[in-house]
């Protein structure tokens, strides 16, 4: 075997990015997809990011609102082992593809729902996409602006959590099934993948504390500071034997008594914590952001540059890991995108080629059904593919 999931078929019912993505991270370990659109195509191709949640993967258009097209989908599930979708709560039933009209037709069939907030309970109906989520969640005012108010987060969190959630899952389902020959169904709402997100901080009982949040960091010994020259950069003071390096290097011993390090690196609290901070930026506007970072480093106290996106993706230790790659795109051309996380050694997985083109295997995808010419004709007519 030469990738784990070889052999694997999975079916790609998902638009947007949680479905998508969970079946990519499927297809990189070997799985075949294949992604059913309808025949506009999934609404997220507009956007940049569909070339890396969508790549290796076959795609066929079909128009679920039509039996026939239903009819399609169904074979397909019949031969397929998982099946990922993103769908609202009741649309899969309306589509004819929901759990116990496939499973009737494929008992081992492992069917994955990704819904915004469960199948079940008080929101079960209301539109579940990323930011209301997120929203709702708290996550936005955890990470408030300089004047207080919540900060929309540009990363899809709850998306890339239940992407990794499910295809954890419906891997765990296959092993389930090669013991009980079933396959099973499994539920993943955003907002519980939100939820596994913000574990450590969803925590309640009398004694928690909770420090007030900051645009750069709520701890001043674990916080982006700027240097001089305006660049910024991380401090991660996280322990307190980091501290006592940090306080030694700065030449500031008295800081070890000092009530206003009291608890450090994790206790300093408003109000000790504004002036820590300021104190810091003074320290930290005497020297550029570069020359404070191999200052740190010489020290061994934990640090890293405050990089953009552009700069990240040249970074050495990340094309060690081989987290970025470059493929050839028939839309946009070469394209640098995320690598393999998955790394297992015996069978590595491998990116089979860039997304496809909507619709781009229909007819090789329906010849493999049994679908003649003459009714391919038939239904590209009917406009049901």
């Amino acid at each position: 075997m030469a990738q784990a999931l070889e052999g694997v078929k999975v079916l790609d019912l998902g638009n947007y990015i949680a479905g998508p993505y969970a079946a990519m991270l499927l297809g990189d370990q070997g799985a075949e997809v294949i992604k059913v659109e309808r025949p506009e195509g999934d609404p997220y191709r507009k956007v940049p990011g569909f070339i890396a949640l969508n790549r290796g993967k076959r795609s066929i258009t079909v128009d679920l609102k039509r039996k026939q097209g239903q009819q399609i989908a169904q074979e397909l599930a019949k031969r397929g082992d998982i099946l990922i979708h993103n769908f609202r709560p009741g649309v899969a039933q309306e589509l004819g593809v929901d759990y116990e009209t496939l499973s009737r037709l494929n008992p081992r069939l492992i069917y994955c729902a990704i819904t915004g907030y469960g199948e079940k309970g008080p929101y079960r109906d209301k539109l579940g996409w990323e930011p209301l989520v997120a929203s709702l969640a708290g996550a936005y005012t955890d990470q408030p602006s300089s004047d207080g108010s919540p900060t929309f987060l540009v990363l899809p969190l709850a998306s890339y959590f239940a992407a990794f959630l499910a295809a954890f899952s419906s891997v765990m389902a296959l092993y389930i099934r090669e013991i009980t020959g079933r396959g099973q169904a499994i539920e993943m709402p955003l907002l519980n993948a939100l939820t596994v997100a913000e574990a450590s901080t969803l925590v309640d009982f009398e004694e928690v504390i909770r420090p007030q949040w900051a645009p750069q960091g709520p701890l001043p010994l674990y916080r982006l500071y700027q240097g001089g020259d305006g660049q910024w950069f991380c401090l991660g003071v996280g322990n307190y034997a980091f501290f006592t390096k940090f306080a030694l290097a700065l030449g500031h011993e008295e800081w070890f008594s000092d009530p206003l390090f009291e608890g450090a690196p994790w206790m300093i609290l408003p109000p000790r914590s504004y002036e820590v901070q300021r104190m810091l930026k003074q320290i930290f506007a005497t020297k550029t952001r570069d020359e404070w970072l191999e200052f740190l480093r010489s020290h061994d106290i934990p640090c890293a540059p405050a990089r953009r996106i552009d700069e990240f993706l040249d970074d050495p230790q990340l094309k060690i890991n081989e987290m970025v790659i470059a493929l050839e795109d028939p839309h946009v051309g070469r394209v640098r995108q995320m690598g393999i996380p998955l790394k297992l050694s015996l069978t590595p997985g491998k990116v089979k080629g860039p997304s496809p083109l909507l619709g781009q295997h229909t007819q090789e995808i329906l010849s493999e059904l049994g679908y003649p010419p003459d009714k391919l004709s038939k239904l590209r007519e009917g406009k049901v593919i």
